[in-house]
């Protein structure tokens, strides 16, 4: 059975409907996706990031010679649009398509940014109640229907500003609208403009009129409005501020009765029916989509910040669910839509996008893997709850703030055994790989290709096959530090769990967990395991978790979850101190490990987003790194997130199997990966990872 058909079949398990078994399969055809390599069986599963993009985009650029460098793995991501970086739909949609229709077996997936666009982009479809402003002013003057800069003064010019934006020589882009009878912003009657200056002493604020598409029109003093949008961005020197969608189910509709997060998934879905100019695309990755907005907004356009949470309810993250079913109703199941999810505040559109992508792995600051365990928990969770077929990635990449505005972020330097690591996790998690973080390419390359994404001198995809079974967790194969006191959960096991305002009781297998009437309306729920032995620095927990809806979302949404050591523990733990996971209502088994803790015992606390009911255990505990093994048909990955050496014993792991290491590029690690063969044992050092293949496999195409 093909890796499509299981995930098929786990998606099928997954649903509502299916609840009975895996007669219900669901009849769904992938003619595009089934022919994609990158969904295939074999290991490991590699494509090209956005140096296609950039590529295509040269002045000057020939198709032939951009063909033969980003041909080289299982596909291509980048942009094609407009959206965000200006010029990106000169020339990428037509290299993009030639591509396709040369490669069918070869992803090619658009990137865009879901969060906002430049506004120079086509605005067509979208009214300026769709987008989403924070706090504004009320105008005190009379402001004339007249081109050029206006001076308007208005109640509080501390809510507009300049030197803004991520190089911070950016100004406001600012909405003018009626109010209405009730006093509220009527964004059908409005105008768009750019800052020019401020007067906070003056109370005034001078602007260019008419900008954006719109004309300049009369707005009478106490009767009118300015709010500034809510922008990232710029993303490049010629790039523009980019303006927020207001993905809010309370965002105001157009005069069709429209939504912004309906109007921009149709909007989207044309352009991939036949005709568009993105028929070709077997998809789209959204990039920074995010489940709620750091600063509050006023996402029900009534004046007031409110960052779109009503009655506890965060509508804009729903709104934001809303677009991506709208999409998937559109676009059918045979297009992949993936979106960012390597952070808690991402999109949950679980059961509807296909994966996620983990812009950094485990995160764009985390060059020393500290989050190993928040990263595998992210990528295994949506392994079972996206759907089908499964498609998460990692885009291999860190950063470094410099602290300068004019060059806010800069590549690091970052030795072999990291890179290592990360890709070795990649293949423990069933992801791709794509990267942002290139080795140095080999004479007469055009760009450089990681060594273990292609055998490294063999230059052979998918050189490990089909995976024999899932990655082995060795410490979880170890002795339980707990005795088997939550495995599962019994009275002794309760005992030990405590939390303000909450009840523990035991329920079919597992500890339920609930909130006092004084604590149901909580933030977050935190719970105590008191008194973990310890012995050494190494401590593995094992945790199945399971959690009920929130009130006011939908079922299929799950709640963010953390295992971490509690505190206050002065220096008895190294950061981090918590892992990031998530809970729904099926029990999904999360991992933390701490490699560095020095005490003989230790507090565990489970923390849970809001306080409806939550399920814990069982649980196990182990005193070891947490390394992983996995075995592939033709050679086998092992990974040691732990900072000191750690030797795996092939002769039990891989029985008769005679393996060796790849022959490295010579501008990459040839020491580690020599081609050399190993024995029954191998020691990885630090922080490393490492991929065997057998003695016999050809070096040779």
């Amino acid at each position: 059975m093909n890796r499509l058909r299981w995930a098929m079949l786990a998606f099928c398990v997954a649903s509502a409907g299916c609840a009975a078994g895996l007669a219900a399969e669901p009849e769904v055809r992938f003619d595009r996706l089934g022919r994609l390599q990158v969904l295939g069986d074999a290991y490991p599963r590699a494509f090209f990031f956005r140096a296609s993009e950039g590529a295509a985009a040269r002045r000057g650029a020939e198709y032939a010679e951009w063909d033969a460098t980003f041909s080289r793995l299982m596909g291509i991501q980048g942009k094609a649009l407009d959206e965000e970086v200006p010029g990106r739909g000169l020339r990428n949609p037509e290299f993009f398509t030639r591509f396709k229709q040369a490669h069918p077996g070869q992803l090619v997936l658009l990137h865009y940014n879901g969060n906002a666009r430049d506004p120079r982009f086509e605005r067509g479809p979208f009214f300026a109640g769709h987008w989403l402003y924070y706090e504004g002013a009320t105008i005190r003057t009379d402001v004339p229907a007249e081109a050029g800069p206006t001076t308007i003064r208005v109640s509080d010019a501390r809510r507009f500003h300049v030197d803004m934006g991520r190089y911070r020589t950016s100004k406001d882009d600012i909405g003018l609208c009626a109010l209405d009878a009730a006093g509220r912003p009527d964004w059908h009657a409005s105008e768009q403009v750019r800052l020019v200056s401020v007067d906070r002493e003056g109370g005034t604020i001078t602007v260019e009129r008419g900008c954006y598409g719109t004309e300049p029109r009369a707005f009478a003093a106490g009767k009118a409005y300015a709010a500034p949008h809510a922008t990232e961005g710029p993303w490049g020197s010629r790039s523009n501020l980019m303006w927020f969608y207001n993905y809010s189910t309370r965002c105001p509709k157009d005069a069709q009765g429209r939504l912004c997060a309906d109007v921009h998934a149709d909007e989207l879905a044309d352009r991939f029916a036949p005709g568009g100019q993105l028929a070709a695309f077997d998809g789209v990755e959204f990039d920074v989509l995010f489940h709620s907005r750091a600063r509050q907004a006023d996402c029900d356009a009534d004046g007031k910040p409110d960052g779109g949470v009503f009655d506890g309810v965060n509508t804009y993250g729903l709104g934001v669910i809303r677009f991506l079913e709208r999409l998937r109703e559109r676009l059918g199941d045979d297009r992949l839509i993936t979106a960012d999810g390597h952070l808690g505040t991402h999109q949950r559109g679980f059961g509807v996008a296909n994966g996620i992508e983990s812009e950094g792995w485990p995160a764009l600051n985390d060059r020393q893997v500290a989050d190993w365990s928040g990263g595998l928990n992210r990528h295994d969770f949506w392994a079972v709850r996206g759907r089908a077929p499964i498609f998460n990635y990692i885009n291999h990449k860190f950063v470094e703030s410099t602290g300068d505005p004019g060059r806010p972020e800069m590549r690091p330097d970052v030795p072999w055994n990291i890179h290592r690591l990360v890709l070795a996790a990649a293949m423990m998690t069933d992801s791709a790989v794509c990267y942002s973080y290139a080795p140095p390419p080999e004479p007469g390359e055009g760009f450089g290709v990681w060594d273990e994404l292609r055998m490294g001198t063999a230059h052979r995809l998918a050189y490990l096959g089909r995976p024999a079974g899932p990655a082995r967790r060795l410490a979880a194969e170890g002795p339980d530090a707990l005795g088997g006191l939550a495995s599962p959960p019994g009275e002794a096991f309760l005992k030990r769990l405590s939390g303000k305002g909450l009840r523990f009781a035991l329920d079919a297998g597992a500890v339920q967990v609930a909130a006092d009437a004084g604590a149901a309306a909580a933030d977050e729920m935190v719970v105590r395991l008191a008194g973990v032995p310890c012995n050494g620095p190494d401590l593995v927990v094992c945790a199945a978790l399971r959690a009920a809806p929130l009130p006011g979302y939908p079922a299929t949404m799950p709640r963010l979850a953390h295992i971490g050591i509690a505190k206050p523990l002065g220096e008895l733990v190294t950061a981090p101190v918590r892992h990031m996971t998530w809970a729904d209502g099926r029990a999904f088994t999360s991992h933390a490990y701490f490699s560095d803790v020095r005490s003989k015992t230790v507090d565990l606390e489970f923390v849970f987003e809001g306080a409806a009911p939550v399920w814990i255990g069982p649980v196990t505990v182990h005193a070891a790194a947490d390394a992983l093994v996995r075995v592939f048909e033709h050679g086998v990955v092992l990974a040691n997130p732990s900072p000191r050496p750690h030797t795996f014993d092939l002769g039990r792991l891989a029985p008769g199997r005679s393996l060796r290491r790849i022959q490295g590029s010579s501008r990459q690690d040839p020491e580690t990966n020599s081609g050399a063969a190993v024995g029954k044992t191998v020691t990885l050092g630090p922080k490393d990872g490492l991929c065997l293949v057998d003695a016999e496999a050809r070096d040779q195409m």
